[in-house]
C-alpha cells in the first residue's frame, strides 16, 4: 500500500465509530502530541480523545477529495472534505507524523463550510 492510501485509511478508521470507543486504539493514533482545533473552536488534546472513549459516538462522516503533500519523509499533510449531513459540511486537514515505525497524527483541524 502506498503511504498517501495508508494515511486516507488511518484517517477513514479515526472517524470509524468502532475506533472512536476503542481508547486503545486511538493511543496508537494519536501522537502524544496530538492537537486539534475542532470546527466549534474548541481546542483537543490527546487526553481529552481518550476520555471520550467512554461515550461511544454512533456519528458517521463520509469522507472524500483527499490531498497529500508530503512535508520530508516522516511527515504528511492530508486535506479532505468531511459530510456529517447535508448541512454539515467541514473541510480538514490533519499533519501524521511517522514515529516508532507507524504513523500518528499529530495535528487536525475542522472548518466548517458556510
Amino acid at each position: 500500500m502506498d503511504i498517501f492510501r495508508e494515511i486516507e485509511s488511518l484517517e477513514m478508521e479515526l472517524v470509524d465509530p468502532g475506533t472512536r470507543k476503542d481508547a486503545a486504539r486511538l493511543q496508537e493514533l494519536l501522537s502524544d502530541e496530538f492537537l486539534e482545533f475542532g470546527s466549534s473552536g474548541v481546542v483537543i488534546r490527546k487526553s481529552d480523545v481518550l476520555d471520550s472513549a467512554n461515550t461511544p459516538s454512533t456519528t458517521t462522516y463520509q469522507l472524500s477529495d483527499f490531498k497529500f503533500k508530503s512535508l520530508g519523509n516522516e511527515h504528511i499533510l492530508v486535506t479532505y472534505r468531511s459530510i456529517k449531513s447535508p448541512r454539515e459540511i467541514a473541510y480538514r486537514s490533519s499533519v501524521w507524523v511517522k514515529q516508532d515505525g507507524r504513523w500518528q497524527m499529530l495535528h487536525h483541524q475542522s472548518t466548517v463550510v458556510t
